[in-house]
């Protein structure tokens, strides 16, 4: 009971229960997010030598490759898959990575502008960004933003010192190599850092010079590799084109829209830095000064442009939690207080009972398309193909999943014959799967 009531030992248990009470149920569900499902095909296609890290496929009959992300996170992943095999285990054990690269960066970030607070306090920060709803589904429905959101923070703590400022340029084109445009947004840390007095102008000038330097020389040198820029020049066409001509299959009804998700993610962080104030220090004490400034400015920085376009999904929102996070919780201080007995009991209970039930909390996705895919996979080998019925024709759920857990290929445009095909039940919802499909489109 002693060894809990220590400040790291504490801040310890509060993570574990707020990991199995927030993050588990969505990391451990089964089923996922579309984009999610086909990162993830994408990424096993790749382990098993179809397609290229620059010219990656999805649909193996496809005529030309995957475009519409570019193809970092695809590439780190199918690493995994290489080494530790196709499981669903895989894609949870690659967000459980990306996880623990927050929790580096944050515990390196907090040393390098905190360093007056506790051992513990890194800590402190990672359980309340833990709590954000967004950062638990993005852990359990495979997006590209928890990779990139790691990138960055680490393009942060690299260009807050001088000696690693080159590198944090680096970091920053691989950002950009998740997601595009959007994944530069570390550019403007030392900027703003200058501009608040936290980096001497003399650092600024020689930093940004190196950064910068890198930047561009990176971005030279994918320019010049004819696979990257092809890749390059795919995405802006497919992607980057598309967005600002409105040609996308979600868009927001207003241009704002994105800044409800975003205040209600800060609206939690708010709330639970004073809980965490309250239970650390035994008061409420908030002393904002020119880090909690740059931090929360820095954290608009990477949300506010997604503005630009119509097309706004919340986790978009990811890669700026962390920083919000960050400029929150560590602007509460006092002297920390020893957590009584009867709240370690009661911590540990709750870490018990979270445990206990997580298999009823687990959450679940597409149960009966996942049933039927089962049902049918002893009968069609993997690598099969398959038409399907012109109804089904914008089933992208169906081609996602089967691609990815059954190995099978799902052609929705009918552009070719396959040697199968899917239909609708005739008698009851659902899909029929049957041989030697011979219509065309």
């Amino acid at each position: 009971m002693a060894f809990f009531q220590k400040p790291t030992a504490f801040a310890l248990l509060v993570v574990a229960t707020v990991w199995v009470w927030m993050i588990a149920p969505f990391w451990l569900q089964e089923g996922m997010f579309l984009d999610g499902l086909i990162y993830a095909s994408v990424a096993q296609n790749l382990a098993d030598g179809i397609g290229t890290f620059w010219a990656p496929v999805y649909q193996w009959s496809a005529s030309v490759p995957y475009s519409e992300q570019l193809p970092l996170f695809t590439g780190l992943e199918s690493l995994f898959f290489r080494a530790l095999g196709g499981s669903v285990w895989t894609e949870r054990l690659f967000l459980g990575c990306a996880w623990v690269v927050h929790v580096l960066g944050i515990r390196a970030v907090q040393r390098r502008w905190w360093p007056e607070q506790g051992e513990d306090a890194y800590w402190w920060v990672v359980s309340v960004w833990s709590l954000l709803p967004l950062v638990a589904w993005g852990m359990g429905n495979h997006v590209q933003e928890m990779w990139m959101s790691g990138f960055a923070l680490w393009a942060v703590v690299a260009l807050s010192y001088e000696r690693w400022s080159w590198l944090g340029g680096v970091l920053t084109v691989a950002a950009f190599l998740f997601k595009g445009p959007q994944g530069l947004f570390p550019l403007v840390w030392l900027p703003l850092a200058s501009a608040f007095g936290i980096i001497q102008k003399k650092t600024f000038r020689k930093s940004f010079a190196w950064a910068f330097a890198f930047i561009l020389l990176s971005f030279a040198v994918l320019w010049l590799w004819d696979d990257a820029r092809l890749a390059l020049v795919r995405n802006a066409e497919n992607r980057l084109v598309r967005t600002f001509t409105a040609v996308r299959a979600v868009n927001t009804t207003h241009r704002l829209w994105l800044l409800g998700p975003m205040l209600a993610q800060w609206g939690v962080v708010l709330a639970a830095s004073v809980v965490v104030a309250r239970v650390r220090y035994g008061t409420v004490r908030f002393v904002g000064d020119r880090r909690t400034a740059l931090f929360l400015l820095f954290a608009l920085c990477a949300s506010l442009p997604l503005l630009i376009t119509r097309e706004q999904r919340d986790f978009y929102l990811i890669p700026s939690t962390v920083f919000a996070t960050l400029g929150v919780v560590s602007s509460f201080v006092g002297s920390p207080v020893l957590p009584s007995k009867r709240l370690v009991v009661g911590l540990g209970l709750l870490g018990v009972l979270g445990t206990l039930t997580l298999s009823y909390r687990r959450h679940e996705r597409d149960a009966d398309l996942r049933v039927a895919l089962a049902q049918q996979a002893p009968a069609f080998a993997p690598g099969s193909s398959f038409n399907v019925q012109p109804e089904l024709r914008l089933h992208f759920l169906l081609q996602a999943y089967g691609m990815r857990f059954n190995r099978w290929e799902v052609d929705l445009t009918n552009e070719k014959v396959h040697e199968n095909r899917v239909e609708l039940h005739s008698t009851k919802e659902g899909v029929l799967f049957s041989r030697k499909a011979t219509e065309r489109k």
